[in-house]
């Protein structure tokens, strides 16, 4: 039998990060800073839709529900699919020239009929979306890079392409519209849902702890997530190709540039974090209907400065969002080491006060008792002794001199004697 030593003890926080490594629970995100800041959007988003409403100028005034209705579908799309390729860790920056792409390909097959429309903007998207996510998930090259070469390939074709041909189709209407509206914020609560789970954000968290250009073993997640943000790219521009038919039949095609800044605009403020990983269920809808509300507002009443200033004003409030939301899901190491080793039998015997070093020698002694070790046949408690086959012979009398005790030796020496001896 051995008493542990202290000195044998493993560390608490080896023994976290072991478990962390291994697989283990990862700490949870809070998601209460989420609901409270969607809370706050949809307040703010309310407000101000409400005195756009109240205007006499403007798009609004002109178009009126339904126009703000095929205006806010194409920018939900574009905000979601910033936001899902946010969340796998490759930040997606053309997504404004896809929708480019697909609007220009949508307008130019509109001669076809509609079904052939919608399978070549659809499908360019889809295509773009494979070659995108081929670049960042298997070669490993950053988001940003990887997006912003494909968005400068587009660009480039576009112009030297120039126009498509006419537009053929008659413009979407309103129930189209509410459809597409509908359907663009269905999505985007739908995958905001399904990140809030534990396992998906689990499953996430390698690619947030894992440096750019280096295997994280979630190449599968990346390529999805990229695969479905170009996608829905490519349908903003089909919506907003087929919701802006002027009477000149020449549908306008959108601006790659400005539909960029709008979507990383409403993602970032929506609660989705730059770094990765992190966001919540509801804020890209309402960020993306601020942003637009704001934008029109600011058209409708003749502020002195371009409403393409307020997404870009939008990117930089981004910032700020992501940094509370990191700050507010940064777990206390000591809370962390405390919960993960309550319970631990570890723990009490950190704590027993006793030294156990000390018993070690006891220890020692017995088991050369056991074995005939040199122990007991050198000294025993500073006595010379004699072995034989590992058991100690009688020491010898160190009272034999004096003879005082020769009547108890005698006496209970030998038992088969005693009744000799008295008379028995």
């Amino acid at each position: 039998m051995k008493f542990d030593s202290p000195s044998q003890e493993r560390d608490s926080t080896t023994q976290m990060s072991a478990v962390s490594e291994g697989g283990g629970e990862a700490s949870a995100d809070r998601m209460a800073v989420h609901v409270v800041w969607e809370i706050g959007l949809l307040l703010l988003g309310g407000g101000v839709l409400f005195a756009l409403s109240r205007s006499t100028a403007g798009p609004f005034a002109d178009g009126g529900w339904s126009a703000f209705g095929a205006a806010l579908a194409p920018a939900i799309m574009l905000a979601c699919a910033m936001s899902v390729s946010l969340r796998v860790g490759a930040v997606n920056l053309a997504v404004g020239p896809i929708a480019l792409l697909s609007g220009w390909l949508f307008v130019d097959a509109s001669g076809s009929g509609s079904a052939m429309a919608l399978a070549f903007g659809l499908g360019a998207a889809a295509f773009t979306g494979i070659v995108l996510a081929t670049l960042t998930a298997w070669l490993r090259a950053p988001g940003w890079a990887a997006s912003g070469a494909v968005g400068g390939a587009i660009g480039l074709w576009a112009g030297t392409q120039g126009d498509p041909g006419a537009f053929s189709l008659s413009e979407l209407p309103t129930t189209g519209v509410l459809a597409a509206l509908a359907g663009a914020a269905g999505i985007s609560l739908f995958l905001g849902l399904v990140g809030a789970f534990a396992g998906v954000r689990s499953r996430l968290a390698p690619i947030r702890d894992t440096p750019a250009g280096e295997r994280h073993g979630r190449g599968g997640l990346v390529f999805l997530g990229l695969l479905v943000s170009s996608s829905l790219a490519g349908a903003a521009g089909v919506v907003a190709a087929w919701t802006s038919v002027p009477d000149a039949g020449a549908a306008g095609l959108p601006d790659p540039i400005l539909l960029t800044v709008l979507a990383l605009g409403a993602a970032l403020l929506g609660g989705t974090s730059l770094v990765g990983r992190r966001g919540g269920v509801c804020g890209t809808v309402f960020a993306a209907l601020l942003v637009l509300a704001l934008m029109w507002l600011a058209e409708a009443r003749g502020w002195g400065f371009d409403p393409s200033w307020i997404a870009l004003s939008a990117i930089v409030a981004g910032f700020l969002v992501t940094r509370l939301v990191e700050a507010m899901n940064q777990v206390d190491e000591n809370e962390a080491a405390s919960t993960s080793r309550a319970g631990s039998v570890d723990d009490l015997r950190e704590d027993d006060p006793r030294d156990t070093g000390s018993y070690e020698r006891y220890d020692d002694d017995l088991a050369d008792l056991g074995s005939g070790g040199e122990s007991w046949s050198t000294s025993t408690g500073g006595i010379r002794t004699n072995t034989t086959g590992g058991i100690p012979k009688q020491p010898a009398d160190p009272f034999g001199a004096s003879g005082a005790f020769d009547d108890l030796r005698d006496g209970y020496g030998n038992r088969y004697d005693n009744d000799r001896r008295y008379g028995r």
